[in-house]
Order: C-alpha cells, then sequence, then structure tokens
C-alpha cells in the first residue's frame, strides 16, 4: 500500500513539474522545432565534415551551424530587410490620385466604364423602393422619377442591345402599379376593409412587376444581370469612394498604431528566438544522440515505437518540410525573375510573398502572378509583357512544384491535397506563419501514432492468450 502511494505521488508530481516545465518551454517551441528541423536536415553534411575531422564533434557542430548561418538564416534576415524597404516605398509613393487613375484606365480597358452612373444607382435603388404601402405620396413621386430616369438613360446611354421594347414595357407597368396607388389612396379613406385588403395585395403585386421591369431593363441595357452589377460596382459615386476611404483609414489607423507600438517588443522577441535557435542547432548536432538516448530510456513507450516516432521526424523533416521549402523558394525565384523583366520595381518584395504562398496547398504561386499578369494588361496596358507572364508563369513558375517535390520525396508518400490544405489553414493561427510547416508534421505523427496503435491491437487480436495471461498477471 505505501508503495501504490508513492508511485502515486510520484506520478502527481511528475504532472505538477511537468505542467510548469510546459508554462517554462512553451515560448521557445518554434526555435527549437525549427533547429530540430534543419538539424535534420542538414545532417549528412554534418557527418561528413566530422568524417574529415576525425571526430571533434564540438567543431564539426560549430561548422555546420556557421554554414546554415550563412546560407539558410542570414540570407532570410536580409530579403525581408529588402522586402520590408520596398514595401514602405511602395506605400509611401502610393497616391490615391494615381491609385484612382489605374482604376479609371483598367475599368476602360476592361469595357466597364458606364455613362451617367450615378442615375443608374439611383434607378436601382428606386427599384428596391417601391413597395413602401405607407408612403403612397411619395411611391408616386418614385414611379415618376423611375420613368424620367428610364427616358433620359434610353436616350444619352448606348447600350449593349436595342431595348426600346423593354423600356416601354418598364414604363407600362410603373403607370399600371401608378394607377394602383392612386386607388390605394381612395381605399384608404373608405371604410370598407375587403376593398382595403385587395387594393393592398393588388399594390404589392404591382410593386414586385413594376420593379422586376426596371430591372429587366437594366439587365438589357447593360448586357445582363452580372455585368450590370459589375459595372454598378466599379462606377462608383464620388461620395461612395470617399465613404470606403474614410471606412478603410478608420479601419488601418489603430492597428498601424498598435503595430508601431510592439515593433520594438516583436524585434527583441525575434532576436532572441533566432539566438536560441542558433545555440539550440550547436548543441543539437554536439550532444543529439546522447539526448535521444535519454529520452528514449525516459519514454515508457517501447523502443521500436520511438525508434520510428523519430523515424518519422526525419523523414517528414526531410520529404514535407524539405520539399515544400525548397519548392516555394524555387518558385519564388522563377517568379521574381519574371517579375524583374516585366518593369516590377518591388521584385524582392514580390519574391517574398510568392514564396510564403506557394507554401499554401490549392492557392500557390498562381495566387500572385496571376494578379500580377492582370495588372499588367489592365492597368499598365502591356499587353506582351501580361501574356509572357501568364504563359511564363503557368508553364514554369507553378509547373516547377511537381518536378522538385517528385525529386525530392522519391518515394516517399505525400499528404492529402485536402488534409495539406486544412493542416495549414488549421496549423497558422495555433503556431503562427511557422504553422504552415508544423500543421504537416502535426498531422504526419497523428497518422504515425494511430498506424501503432493499430499494429498494437492487430498483435492482441493475433495472440488473444498472451492478452489474458498479461491481464492476469
Amino acid at each position: 500500500m505505501a508503495r501504490i502511494t508513492s508511485v502515486i505521488m510520484l506520478i502527481a508530481g511528475i504532472l505538477v513539474v511537468g505542467l510548469l516545465f510546459y508554462k517554462v518551454m512553451v515560448g521557445f517551441f518554434i526555435p527549437l522545432f525549427m533547429a530540430a528541423a534543419l538539424v535534420v536536415i542538414f545532417r549528412p553534411f554534418n557527418e561528413w565534415i566530422l568524417k574529415k575531422l576525425k571526430g571533434r564533434r564540438r567543431t564539426a557542430a560549430v561548422a555546420t551551424t556557421s554554414l546554415i548561418l550563412a546560407i539558410v538564416l542570414m540570407p532570410i534576415v536580409l530579403l525581408l530587410t529588402v522586402a520590408i524597404g520596398q514595401l514602405t516605398g511602395l506605400v509611401s509613393r502610393t497616391d490615391l490620385d494615381d491609385l484612382k487613375a489605374a482604376f479609371e484606365r483598367g475599368r476602360t480597358r476592361l469595357g466597364l466604364e458606364l455613362q451617367h452612373a450615378d442615375r443608374f444607382r439611383r434607378l436601382d435603388d428606386l427599384a428596391g423602393m417601391l413597395d413602401q404601402i405607407d408612403k403612397p405620396e411619395l411611391v408616386r413621386a418614385q414611379i415618376a422619377e423611375s420613368k424620367e430616369l428610364i427616358t433620359f438613360l434610353e436616350k444619352e446611354v448606348v447600350g449593349a442591345a436595342p431595348t426600346g421594347e423593354s423600356s416601354e414595357v418598364a414604363k407600362e407597368r410603373l403607370n399600371e402599379f401608378a394607377d394602383v396607388v392612386e386607388q390605394l389612396e381612395t381605399v384608404q379613406e373608405t371604410e370598407d376593409p375587403a376593398e382595403r385588403i385587395a387594393t393592398e395585395e393588388r399594390f404589392h403585386r404591382g410593386s414586385v412587376v413594376a420593379s422586376a421591369s426596371i430591372h429587366a431593363w437594366m439587365n438589357a441595357k447593360l448586357g445582363g444581370s452580372f455585368r450590370k452589377e459589375v459595372k454598378l460596382l466599379t462606377n462608383p459615386s464620388e461620395k461612395d469612394l470617399a465613404e470606403a476611404i474614410r471606412a478603410a483609414r478608420e479601419y488601418l489607423q489603430p492597428r498601424f498604431v498598435k503595430l508601431s507600438g510592439v515593433t520594438g517588443k516583436v524585434v527583441v522577441q525575434i532576436a532572441i528566438g533566432m539566438l536560441i535557435m542558433v545555440i539550440s542547432i550547436y548543441f543539437f548536432f554536439v550532444d543529439g544522440p546522447a539526448m535521444v538516448h535519454t529520452l528514449m530510456r525516459l519514454s515508457p513507450l517501447d523502443d521500436a515505437y520511438e525508434l520510428r516516432l523519430l523515424g518519422e521526424f526525419e523523414k517528414t523533416s526531410r520529404a514535407v518540410v524539405l520539399a515544400s521549402i525548397l519548392s516555394a523558394i524555387v518558385q519564388g525565384l522563377l517568379a521574381a525573375i519574371a517579375f524583374f523583366f516585366c518593369g516590377f520595381e518591388s521584385f524582392i518584395l514580390l519574391f517574398m510573398v510568392t514564396t510564403v504562398m506557394a507554401l499554401i496547398p490549392f492557392l500557390g504561386a498562381a495566387s500572385v502572378w496571376v494578379p500580377c499578369a492582370i495588372y499588367l494588361a489592365a492597368v499598365d496596358q502591356s499587353y506582351g509583357a501580361a501574356i509572357f507572364l501568364a504563359i511564363y508563369g503557368a508553364a514554369v513558375v507553378s509547373s516547377i512544384d511537381n518536378v522538385i517535390k517528385a525529386y525530392v520525396l522519391h518515394g516517399h508518400s505525400e499528404l492529402h491535397p485536402l488534409v495539406a490544405l486544412l493542416s495549414v489553414l488549421g496549423g497558422v493561427p495555433v503556431f503562427g506563419p511557422i504553422g504552415i510547416l508544423i500543421g504537416p508534421m502535426v498531422v504526419v505523427f497523428l497518422q504515425t501514432l494511430l498506424e501503432i496503435l493499430n499494429h498494437e491491437l492487430e498483435l492482441r487480436d493475433a495472440h488473444p492468450e498472451q492478452g489474458a495471461v498479461a491481464s492476469e498477471a
């Protein structure tokens, strides 16, 4: 009994201290994870240096850590610095008038320019205001205004197709609705409830028909319902544009203030994280085998299962992480070359954005080069550059992903695209940007644990006698 009590207290103490240990170390999880992944990826190089240095492990660890700093960490810091500088310059050079002029050029090239857009918007608003049964005088004024607008726009604006018949139909339906409105005003003064209810029903039916006839004429005039909505959306009024800019400023300003307030803290955290990662890389190379042996000795899992989990971590780090990162970097470099020759000044910034987006399944590098190609065609009117970027992006940038992953994985199974997407989308909110890499690895580890559990269950089913003996023991 005393021994059982001692074991229970020991387990409780381990749980309490383990919880405290988790709280102490949770802030360093990402640097330690990245250090472990980099150690796995560069382990063959470290072993090669170790052989050349005749077993001097500390010297080999220093050399490999220096190599990682030179070819991984320092270029990332340099590229981030340049990208932030280009983003700052891009924002400082941006002028609202220039944006408006570029927007108007793109709208013109896409055939979305709309004459008397304010009148079309007013008519569209009136079509949705004809059901105010408690304000018959206002409805009559709206009917008259609607007919005037249809007459004016039919005459002044060249439509996508002849709309004379639909305009006459719309005005006729509005006239019929006007008669119903007059009847409603007359009936409201009587005391016959049956007649009042019948007239109100005719009012509601007439308002729907009149509104539909207005929309039918606008659709015919502007080339269909979809094109009508796009034209109304891309031709905002000065008031709407000013409201949108004001709303954007009100939304962004407090966030920029908050961001500037925590910038120093973020920089310090990143610096500390980088320092911890570098130190961890060195000690993992020096004492990695001893650390693994100690963890295996303390773990209650079977050694075969522990080795399998370690093997999965190594395989996943090299296959999933290395393949994904290498593919994303190559896609970013190839896209940056095209952006440079197409005249984009902020090609380093676009390289960083393309590299990050290439890590996200289904979106990929196309989510960057496609908008850039559209911008070249619609705004800059550089059709040759736009066509080149579209062909180059589809044939080279987005296609190189399959080639690189096939070469790096060479037989290792890759996550299903849907599972990979969900693991990335779920990993980013939990782990931050590094969740793009950690999310898929968590899925792989879960899959491995489930396979181990399934193996144990199969063994139990295959040898039920041994399980019964073990239970009795």
